[in-house]
């Protein structure tokens, strides 16, 4: 019987001696979503333990484990996180069965990395609180004084924080990464604008209560967060786009269970299991066979945000950096 761990129970080395065949899977999957997996990859034969955190909690302990891996696969990290592990040679090469067809955007060349489902970063709200002719039309309207202590956003250690920022702040950088002052102005108002919460418990009890009615969250996020919160949201579209990044798959270097750990990953990418997981949680699956077999909701709500144009090799030169300004001097 597999378990979820959380990070706190793996640093105090709570896993079994019992449990020490079952593939070990870092990901930052929600625990619904962790449960589904679980449960299906036991039924299809996969002996799996997930151990959940943040991505950003994730990365840094994957970073610390480098020389020692405890992972045997990596599951759903964004694009800058994964590009970053695997630069480090954290990962080894693995191409997928489902890899045929899968678009170029979410393949990896090299093949180490590859997307099982793509994600929009996008701006939800309530609309019982907010009609839609008042609501902020992109990223860019969230510092006007309408929406001020109306949205709720996260800690930069989030994966999903981390990309709202990079998405806002490549708008007002240069081609080496350089932020200009109206950038690190408007990050300022945008903090000082925002329900700062640091839990996603804090984050249903803002929406719940009505304390905000802004939503900047995961799509598939945004929708179980409002579902729980008692509303159905609606979301922006800007007109300059909104930040889609893919979720990642990959086999550690260090793994002594390959062979489990690349039929796991061929399993869990297959488009018979991302139409399923689509048909669980609404959510876009990267390959086109597998949106094509996913419910006629799924396929419509791809059609609800466009992408906009990131240099994700900018942001993740330049992210640290970012944040640490928005740590040490924003927020």
């Amino acid at each position: 019987m597999t378990k979820v761990f959380s990070l706190a129970a793996a640093l105090l080395g709570t896993v079994s001696m019992a449990q020490a065949e079952a593939l070990t899977i870092y990901s930052p999957q929600g625990e619904d979503n962790v449960a589904w997996i679980e449960a299906q990859a036991e039924a299809a034969g996969h002996d799996v333990d997930f151990l959940r955190a943040g991505g950003g909690e994730l990365f840094s302990r994957l970073e610390a484990e480098k020389n020692n891996p405890q992972a045997d696969v990596v599951l759903g990290l964004n694009d800058i996180a994964m590009a970053r592990l695997k630069a480090q040679g954290m990962f080894q090469a693995h191409v997928p069965t489902w890899a045929d067809g899968l678009p170029a955007s979410y393949s990896d060349a090299d093949g180490v990395v590859h997307k099982f489902w793509q994600t929009p970063i996008v701006i939800a709200y309530n609309p019982d609180r907010i009609a839609a002719d008042a609501a902020p039309s992109g990223w860019l309207d969230l510092t006007k004084d309408a929406y001020a202590q109306n949205y709720v956003l996260g800690p930069t250690k989030w994966g999903t924080t981390q990309v709202i920022l990079a998405g806002i702040l490549v708008q007002f950088a240069d081609e080496n990464g350089t932020v200009s002052d109206d950038g690190w102005d408007f990050m300022a108002d945008l903090y000082g604008n925002s329900v700062l919460v640091s839990s996603g418990d804090e984050k249903i009890a803002a929406l719940s209560s009505g304390e905000a009615a802004i939503d900047l969250n995961w799509f598939g996020g945004a929708f179980r967060e409002a579902g729980k919160s008692g509303y159905d949201p609606v979301l922006v579209n800007p007109e300059n786009g909104t930040p889609i990044v893919a979720e990642g798959i990959a086999v550690m270097a260090g793994t002594d269970q390959a062979d489990a750990a690349k039929a796991f990953v061929d399993w869990f990418g297959s488009v018979e299991v991302m139409a399923a997981y689509a048909t669980e949680f609404g959510q876009m699956p990267s390959h086109p066979d597998a949106i094509a077999a996913a419910p006629a909701e799924v396929q419509a709500k791809a059609q609800l945000v466009s992408a906009q144009a990131i240099d994700w090799d900018l942001v993740a030169a330049n992210l640290d950096g970012w944040l640490q300004k928005i740590e040490l001097e924003i927020k």
